[in-house]
């Protein structure tokens, strides 16, 4: 299956270091890299989560209600304890700045948990169905 992204959209991302491109590729192959302007809600407070995101470059704004509560730059992931949980998000996501992402789809992200070993560790999760 050819790739949707490049591969070396993985590149510098702290969170794949540890695997090579045969490991990645078919994360890859349902990966979209995404670029959002500014102000744009990248998932909103009490929606389902639908995908992954993980932050390449830019600055994500992150409030509850109306109360700021982060600032997430490269590196952060948005949406993973909601997807493996399937549960709504608990703080909504605003794009600060121009925001490069890998936006993962449930399904591809919940695969990646499954079958990386490490990566539900390198979360901070528990490797869920």
């Amino acid at each position: 299956m050819a790739p949707r992204t490049d591969l070396s959209a993985f590149d510098g991302v702290a969170l794949f270091a540890a695997y090579d491109g045969r490991a990645l590729a078919p994360l890859a192959a349902h990966a979209d890299r995404v670029a959002v302007l500014p102000g744009v809600i990248l998932a909103r407070e009490g929606h389902q989560a639908r995908e992954v995101l993980v932050i390449l470059s830019g600055e994500v704004l992150v409030s509850r209600g109306d109360r700021p509560l982060d600032l997430l730059g490269p590196g952060a992931v948005i949406g993973a304890r909601e997807e493996l949980d399937r549960t709504p998000h608990g703080a909504t996501y605003v794009a600060g700045s121009g925001v490069a992402a890998l936006a993962l789809p449930g399904h591809s992200f919940r695969w990646a948990v499954q079958t990386l070993p490490g990566l539900a560790p390198a979360l901070g999760l528990t490797a869920a169905a």
